[in-house]
């Protein structure tokens, strides 16, 4: 895998190669054969600012932790199209 950045605006450049015959000539020529093999692509960065800072403090909001307690006792329970609380048991064998 080969990843090319040749300048600050230039996007990523990721390339998968393979090397098919390695000798020593080819070595100190510096001439090794590469094909390409697998995924390539580029990548850019299309943003570089930060967002306003209400909605950033919006974007960093983390969601309230249910206390663990109550998080077990709900474990394995749904609730049907009747309205109806069922759950499912396991026990060891």
């Amino acid at each position: 895998m080969v990843f090319t950045c040749r300048g600050e605006k230039d996007p990523i450049e990721f390339r998968h190669l393979e090397c098919d015959e390695v000798t020593e000539a080819n070595v100190q020529m510096k001439t090794v054969p590469f094909r390409e093999v697998g995924p390539s692509f580029s990548m850019c960065f299309r943003r570089d600012k930060m967002a306003a800072a209400d909605l950033f403090k919006e974007a960093c909001k983390k969601p309230k932790v249910q206390n663990l307690d109550k998080k077990r006792d709900n474990k394995n329970k749904y609730t049907n199209s009747l309205g109806e609380t069922n759950a499912k048991v396991f026990i060891q064998q």
